[in-house]
């Protein structure tokens, strides 16, 4: 059921995603991180206001980073996936049961990110990532995906 209701959410910020929407959820959270994955781009606001803009990589159609609203519920910065035996630095955990979360990772140039992917995490490169990571709080922040990624 929950999946239901993230996926829903995720189809009405990829198609019905107008200005009153996201000035609401800007207005609503005071710090937001905000990923396009058309654009692949993320955004971090905080009382509605854009404080930066970083170029992302999201996961593709096979190991999807599925769009919705969720919050920063756990943050580490030294954690190790034993999962995919790799470090994933300044992790800002957005869903436990899946393991999925913003960190550190390679971001490709824009022309050739279409040949990399994610297993469902969000990369950001250095320097924004240490800023996202001291900058978010735990349990207060929210991120938002809006739309599927598509052929870069």
């Amino acid at each position: 059921m929950k999946k239901i209701a993230v996926l829903l959410v995720g189809l009405v910020l990829q198609f019905f995603t107008v200005p009153a929407v996201a000035q609401d959820l800007l207005a609503r959270y005071e710090k937001v991180i905000w990923i396009n994955q058309i654009k692949q781009m993320g955004a971090a606001y905080e009382d509605g206001c854009k404080l930066c803009e970083f170029p992302v990589i999201t996961g593709d159609d096979e190991t999807t980073t599925d769009p919705g609203i969720y919050l920063i519920k756990k943050k580490v910065e030294d954690y190790y996936s034993r999962k995919y035996d790799t470090p994933m630095p300044y992790s800002l955990f957005f869903d436990l049961q899946q393991r999925k979360a913003i960190h550190e990772g390679e971001v490709p140039p824009p022309g050739v990110k279409k040949e990399f992917s994610t297993h469902g995490c969000i990369h950001v490169e250095s320097p924004h990532i240490e800023w996202l990571y001291d900058w978010a709080d735990e349990g207060k922040t929210v991120v938002v995906i809006q739309g599927w990624r598509t052929a870069d």
